[in-house]
């Protein structure tokens, strides 16, 4: 190299000739699809009409606050070029209402009135006085985060239609990254130990001098690929929409969902300006779709409410009588033995207890020890008056206690006089993600220096900001828990004027925070009659005919998938089976339900039935 220094001078010619320019921090620009229409003023006005149809259908008579706002929502999102995010999340649910799935667009996107009027969201941010900073303000570079839930089996077809819907569409990756015990096991198959000395060494179960030059090795470096990136898999919810072809970007690989996936994360994609879509599954919703199609199955003359008309459901009383009383077994998200406990300590009885049920319970409001003092002021007015006077008049709904993260917000807006675009830049550093960044170190003086202009005994200032930093990174969004109280209002509807039908959509749908057990028996005080899994009358799910609850033959323990389907196929075919004889000679060979030798088969009303419990 010495005798040929133009090598040296190629190679640093080559290397000054080469950039990489990811855009970093505020500066960075979204490579998300940028127009729905072909054109933001085409966007821009499509988007004015939305709001404008939805507001007679969410507002029987809008108020000029309502009007203002919407106007002054509009604005914001055409000056920061948002239009075509919330066009496309439209055209999504849009998409889901018409093939009947039902939805729950959740996160701080339900402080938006916009995305209310158009159908994304169904919590009402005037009702529950949400501020729509919380979502989007000037001080945002990144575009605003709808989190939209789906039924579990309804997802993927939506996933298919927004792959087919636009152009350019690609899942989101994620790394697994590689713990030291699997770092261990790995190196060990490299290295060609014998599977016990491995279980060894990744258990820890051996003596340091006991180990040959070979395990320490292993050991050895284990450490240093100990969090390093083990394989790419697929992110449990975001898609990326884009402007330009996925493959711009990165390559891609075909996971077993079977949509193109990009080879890297979302904090890669957010430092090059690619803002994922959160398309999500749950089951909460999965047993209320169920529960509407059982339901009118088995009682078509009931009368049964829209299940998108949840402002009556919140006025009735009997359904208030469920979460008062803490009868909310099988609800999404208030069914666990601490929220039901919690409801009823705090006697909830309408949809604001709810919401602030909701998020009382989280990490926030419990480590800070604030959790027993609400119930209290809740159940004591007397002792409310103990509450810091300037808190109480900020936040008079909670007692004066911060519950939610736009507490935050009220408090550093009306106790410190920060704008609420900079009140947002304090919450989201005290969830330590830019708690380093100027911007926050900024905000963060202006708060004491405005308490100290307006002042505030510097005991106080010092006391709401320690109050404020010990809770805003672990608490919850008020739109976050008010849509989750929509449908845990929708899910308390039909569990209590259609109980059966209700639990049998549970029981279908893998429960919830009990074993099976417990929901059988729910519904059989309720009023269900229960029988075992019966080869004449069950499906592979669970059936209700009536009040009889037959449990499905997927119930029994260790009965494999393709006999159960070649049971249905029998009976469906040929008819019932007259006799446990019948059964065995229809059903192909004995040979091939061997495991039924121990089942015990009995007489019921002159059909054959399995007598079993549940497994």
């Amino acid at each position: 190299l010495v005798d040929v220094p133009h090598i040296w001078e190629n190679t640093q010619r080559l290397m000054d000739s080469c950039t990489i320019a990811f855009g970093f921090g505020t500066e960075r620009i979204s490579q998300n699809q940028s127009l729905f229409l072909g054109s933001k003023q085409a966007d821009v006005v499509r988007l004015r009409e939305l709001s404008k149809e939805g507001l007679p259908r969410r507002y029987a008579h809008p108020s000029k606050q309502v009007r203002d706002r919407m106007l002054r929502e509009l604005k914001t999102i055409q000056d920061l070029d948002f239009t075509s995010y919330f066009l496309i999340n439209h055209d999504i649910v849009s998409y889901a209402r018409s093939k009947g799935y039902p939805y729950v667009g959740r996160g701080s996107g339900a402080n938006s009135l916009v995305a209310y009027l158009i159908g994304i969201t169904d919590v009402d941010p005037m009702e529950l006085d949400l501020y729509f900073e919380r979502f989007i303000n000037p001080f945002r570079a990144s575009p605003p985060d709808f989190d939209i839930d789906f039924s579990t089996w309804d997802r993927d077809d939506v996933t298919a239609y927004i792959f087919k819907r636009f152009e350019h569409v690609a899942l989101l990756g994620t790394y697994n990254t590689f713990k030291y015990r699997a770092a261990v096991r790995e190196l060990g198959k490299v290295f060609g130990l014998p599977t016990e000395e491995i279980d060894k060494l990744s258990t820890g179960r051996y003596e340091q001098g006991s180990l040959d030059e070979l395990a320490r090795l292993v050991l050895k470096y284990a450490t240093y690929i100990h969090g390093m990136p083990n394989y790419i898999s697929v992110h449990s919810s975001g898609i990326l929409i884009l402007d330009r072809s996925e493959h711009y970007y990165s390559a891609t690989t075909l996971p077993p969902k079977g949509f193109p996936t990009v080879q890297f994360d979302m904090i890669i994609a957010e430092d090059v300006g690619l803002f994922k879509f959160d398309i999500l599954g749950q089951r909460g919703l999965a047993k209320i779709k169920e529960a509407v199609e059982v339901i009118k199955g088995n009682r078509p003359d009931a009368p049964l409410l829209d299940i998108k008309q949840v402002e009556a459901m919140k006025q009735d009383a009997n359904i208030n009588r469920l979460l008062s009383e803490g009868r909310a077994i099988g609800a999404y998200y208030v069914e666990s033995p601490a929220m039901r406990g919690l409801m009823k300590k705090l006697r909830t009885h309408d949809y604001l207890g709810l919401v602030a049920a909701s998020s009382v319970i989280r990490p926030g409001v419990s480590s800070s020890g604030m959790k027993d003092e609400y119930i209290r002021r809740e159940r004591e007015p007397e002792r409310r008056k103990a509450a810091n006077p300037a808190l109480l008049e900020i936040m008079p709904d909670t007692h004066g206690i911060m519950v939610y993260q736009e507490d935050v917000l009220k408090v550093a807006h009306l106790f410190a006089g920060l704008d609420l675009g900079e009140a947002d830049v304090l919450r989201r550093g005290m969830s330590g993600k830019f708690r380093s960044r100027e911007e926050f170190q900024a905000v963060k003086l202006k708060f004491f220096e405005n308490c100290k202009q307006r002042g505030h005994d510097a005991a106080l200032t010092q006391m709401v900001w320690e109050q404020i930093e010990s809770f805003a990174g672990y608490a919850f969004a008020k739109g976050h828990s008010a849509s989750y109280a929509v449908e845990s209002y929708q899910s308390l509807y039909l569990k209590c004027y259609f109980p059966l039908e209700f639990m049998v959509a549970v029981l279908n749908n893998g429960v919830g925070f009990y074993d099976t057990e417990l929901y059988v028996h729910e519904a059989k005080m309720r009023g269900g009659v229960i029988h075992p899994p019966c080869i004449n009358r069950s499906d592979h799910i669970n059936v209700i005919y009536g009040k009889h609850i037959y449990l499905g033959l997927g119930q029994l323990r260790s009965l494999e998938r393709l006999v159960i389907q070649r049971i249905l196929n029998e009976r469906q075919l040929h008819g019932k089976f007259r006799d446990f004889d019948d059964f065995i000679d229809r059903v192909d060979k004995p040979g091939k339900v061997t495991h039924l030798r121990r089942m015990k088969l009995t007489m019921a009303n002159g059909l054959p039935r399995f007598d079993l419990s549940v497994g």
